[in-house]
């Protein structure tokens, strides 16, 4: 008798602490793998955006810098479309000036110093991509040449 009211205890236990260790396992998807939260997401591509940025820093060859550094804009533009994070936008701000995309880069910079307005590196992030946009505009634009030279 005493055998069977421990293995009821035992039991109810069982049922009671179940929920509560599945609740606080993660939750798995196929072989181990577990399911990514928006946070975990934006953060790993961010961070494979870097990687790219300083691989881009490194390369002597313009062309493959430049395909490195779409590659890291687009990681870094996915980031913050998971969560729209600082480092991400500032991040996508700095490589839109590096690709010469002049309007993208003011709109991530702005978003970047709208997260947070008294960093330094957003406004200053700000501040080169009004000064590029502000030149682009400012140079006047050459009249085509006819065919012939003249």
């Amino acid at each position: 008798m005493k055998a069977f009211a421990t293995l009821t205890l035992a039991a109810l236990a069982g049922l009671i602490l179940t929920p509560t260790l599945k609740a606080q396992a993660p939750m798995t998807e196929g072989m181990g793998s577990y399911v990514k939260s928006s946070d975990q997401k934006a953060m790993e591509f961010y961070g494979r955006g870097l990687k790219l940025v300083q691989k881009a820093e490194k390369e002597e060859k313009e062309e493959k810098k430049m395909d490195l550094y779409r590659q890291a804009k687009d990681l870094f533009s996915r980031s913050a479309g998971y969560v729209a994070n600082f480092d991400a936008y500032l991040a996508l701000g700095q490589t839109y000036l590096k690709l010469g995309q002049k309007g993208s880069a003011l709109d991530a910079c702005a978003h970047a110093q709208g997260l947070k307005p008294n960093d330094t590196a957003a406004k200053s992030c700000l501040e080169e991509a009004r000064r590029t946009t502000a030149a682009a505009e400012a140079k006047p634009a050459e009249a085509p040449q006819p065919p012939g030279g003249r």
